[in-house]
């Protein structure tokens, strides 16, 4: 017997519901074998940590999970923690890296290894009785890639790296990680980056010595045979059937299949089905739009509040009106048609659009949509809204909704309504 959320739904754990597709999961499995690293990306809520999950058993990783405060100092800090290694005494240091100073912690570091003899590594050595387990300490700056390299070699590691959440660490630290890659590469030590964005190539553009050194695989699209697919597993688990209802479940979902999961899930709710039924139940239309409308309610008040810290912008002490930029361009959003919205919006269309409506249309120079879009993701991490809704993509040279649930609530709210929800700035 099974819980309708074990089927169904978004979840920490694995559902029962996870299909596999060739040109994503066994590209996964292929770069496991080669041992490149991998770089996972995708909108929000499309199975990134599902992938790893369900090919990687815990033991055979560790993982870190990055924050908008986190610097590389601290993905590699807690590496050497989540391996036990004990450090016996640490100091800050100032290195010289790429022309730059940077922080560091030189730490002395205890390492345990088998052997039949004793080790002394700065007259420091110890052995326990039978099985030779003896230590040395050696010094290590944990802010450097080749350091940590050495150090993993040192101890035999053997386990993948997950990077997770990688877009919320600042460009400077994004690239910065995307160089020492070169280097734990050389090493043999396989990462496994998941980030929120839809384009090519992200890590590459930041360190161009990555390429042929890493697969990417985008999570997305989820074509109409793989919803199909989790309905047709999902099914008999539960004895419900969609057979009548999943035309209109897949042209709500707008290709998320996270939202595809939530909907099947709460529709079963709606239909009374909790967990495996004796009895085949049929879910009915009216089951999918209550289904809709819980949904809608639950990432309505999300994306209000997402919204109106977006649009914030305290007016400097100044007689002059700021240009508020991210006001304009939600309005502008609101009154795009949805397929263009999907198909992302060029900046020279938003640029044009707000214009049109600006009040201080003369000001709104390219420099100034230049800097709102290359800041677009770090200024909405900036305001927790987590995950991002909006990314750049510089290849295409659009605005791109990396947020999964945004399309389905952009389709069925009121849109007029939501505008009234958003503060007009002090001066408008």
């Amino acid at each position: 017997m099974y819980q309708t959320h074990e089927v169904f739904g978004v979840s920490n754990e694995m559902i029962a519901t996870y299909i596999e597709r060739p040109d994503v999961d066994d590209l996964f499995v292929k770069g496991l074998e080669k041992n490149k690293h991998i770089v996972i990306y995708g909108a929000s809520k499309q199975g990134k940590t599902a992938l790893t999950a369900k090919h990687l058993e815990e033991k055979n990783y560790i993982k870190v999970n990055c924050s908008p405060a986190s610097t590389i100092q601290d993905l590699y800090n807690s590496i050497v923690r989540q391996l036990n290694i004990e450090i016996i005494e640490s100091r800050e240091v100032t290195q010289e890296v790429g022309g730059e100073l940077k922080a560091g912690v030189k730490a002395k570091v205890k390492i345990p290894f088998f052997g039949s003899g004793e080790a002394s590594v700065e007259g420091k050595a110890s052995t326990k009785e039978g099985d030779k387990l003896s230590y040395k300490v050696v010094d290590y700056n944990l802010f450097l890639a080749q350091d940590l390299s050495e150090l993993l070699r040192a101890i035999e590691f053997d386990k993948k790296i997950i990077v997770e959440n990688f877009h919320y660490l600042t460009e400077d630290n994004q690239k910065l990680l995307a160089i020492d890659l070169r280097i734990f590469d050389d090493y043999k030590i396989q990462f496994i980056v998941l980030g929120i964005w839809r384009e090519k190539n992200r890590l590459i553009q930041f360190n161009g010595d990555l390429v042929d050194r890493l697969i990417e695989i985008p999570v997305e699209p989820w074509e109409k045979q793989h919803l199909e697919a989790i309905v047709q597993e999902g099914m008999p688990l539960l004895n419900v059937s969609f057979e009548n209802v999943f035309e209109k479940l897949v042209e709500t979902c707008f290709d998320s299949v996270g939202v595809f999961q939530e909907l099947c899930k709460e529709s079963c709710y709606a239909a009374g089905v909790k967990q495996t039924t004796e009895e085949t139940v049929y879910i009915s239309i009216e089951n999918i739009q209550q289904a809709i409308e819980k949904k809608l309610s639950d990432y309505s008040s999300r994306h209000i509040r997402c919204l109106e810290a977006f649009v914030e912008q305290k007016a400097k002490s100044s007689d002059e009106i700021p240009l508020y930029i991210p006001y304009y361009f939600i309005k502008t959003l609101f009154n795009e048609e949805f397929e263009d919205i999907t198909n992302g919006l060029k900046r020279r269309v938003i640029q044009e659009k707000i214009k049109a409506i600006h009040h201080r249309a003369d000001d709104v120079r390219p420099s100034d949509m230049g800097y709102f879009l290359q800041t677009l993701v770090s200024n909405q991490i900036k305001k927790s809204i987590s995950p991002p809704i909006f990314d750049y993509d510089i290849g295409t040279s659009s605005v791109k909704i990396i947020d999964s649930t945004f399309y389905f609530f952009l389709k069925n709210c009121d849109k007029e309504e939501i505008l009234e929800y958003i503060p007009v700035p002090v001066g408008l």
